[in-house]
């Protein structure tokens, strides 16, 4: 009720208008207003802005044009009024003039008992209006609290699950970090060890295709000597023949002057003759390929001299 400014022009105008249609129904009105029942209403209306705080006075209500020519007739009747009048007219007034304060009276009843109720009503509507917004605030205020604490419970609840879903996280990747950092040691040691066999394998490949070079050589070197002294021996051994069958025919002949006996023995001497003529051959067929490719250079190692076989006791 403190927010009430009061009523506007409009309801103003009906409610002057349901005074007016109360009072027809009850009494017929007067052909004229007086002065002092226009005086009255003004102090009236006077009265009842007065009564309210500034806040909550009434509009003033604008004069209807209809007003001025009933004050007009009125000020009239005023005027005849105070004519000179005769005797027998006095009571007749008198007694109109209590009906019409009588009169007067319920019509202001009447008015205040209007407006009194119609304020309550309207003070009824405002408290109910204000009731039913206040209900309807509480339950939504209600109905919103539930909803944030049920949303607080929502999260909560996802919070929980995200922290349980970080703690397994977090301990798989403790456990992944470990066995990495393991893993790359364990690389960094393999990677080590396999440079490390990588250049021994190289260093002894290398080694070994030059030890397999020198043994080829010395090989070469051997069976050229071998060769060589097979050769010599073969030479030697023709000069031996040659001059045996040069010395043959007298040989012979002293030998068939001596006994049987001897001539046995120069068969044997033959025999042995045809035994190493054999070795030489065998010996000449045990040359390496490569040496017909590099004959030149094993031409020039057969010519070198052997003096007493001391390169092939070197070589053994």
């Amino acid at each position: 009720m403190s927010g009430w400014a009061g009523f506007s022009d409009e309801e103003l105008r009906r409610i002057h208008q349901k005074d007016a249609g109360a009072a027809l129904r009850g009494r017929k009105p007067p052909a004229s207003r007086t002065r002092q029942q226009l005086q009255r209403e003004q102090a009236l209306q006077l009265a009842g802005s007065c009564s309210l705080p500034p806040a909550q006075q009434l509009n003033k209500v604008p004069v209807k044009e209809e007003s001025e020519p009933a004050a007009r007739s009125g000020a009239a009747a005023v005027g005849k009024e105070a004519q000179p009048k005769p005797a027998d007219m006095q009571p007749k007034e008198e007694e109109e003039a209590l009906e019409v304060k009588e009169l007067e009276k319920q019509e202001v009843e009447l008015r205040e008992k209007t407006r009194l109720e119609q304020l309550q009503q309207e003070q009824k509507r405002i408290e109910e209006r204000n009731k039913r917004k206040k209900a309807l605030l509480t339950k939504t205020i209600a109905e919103k609290s539930k909803q944030t604490q049920a949303e607080a419970v929502k999260l909560k609840r996802i919070q929980r699950e995200l922290q349980a879903l970080d703690d397994m996280v977090s301990n798989d990747i403790g456990i992944l970090r470990g066995r990495i950092e393991q893993a790359s040691w364990d690389y960094s040691a393999a990677r080590k060890r396999y440079e490390k066999a990588e250049a021994e394998y190289v260093t002894a490949k290398l080694d070994l295709h030059k030890k397999t070079e020198v043994k080829e050589q010395l090989t070469e070197h051997l069976c050229a000597i071998i060769q060589q002294n097979e050769l010599r021996k073969a030479h030697k051994l023709e000069e031996l023949m040659q001059q045996l069958q040069a010395t043959e025919e007298e040989q012979e002949q002293e030998e068939r002057r001596r006994n049987w006996p001897d001539t046995q023995e120069l068969t044997k001497d033959e025999d042995s003759v045809e035994s190493q003529d054999g070795a030489v051959q065998s010996a000449q067929g045990c040359r390496v390929p490569e040496e017909k490719e590099e004959g030149g250079v094993n031409q020039e190692v057969t010519t070198e001299p052997l003096e007493n076989g001391k390169d092939v006791g070197n070589l053994r």
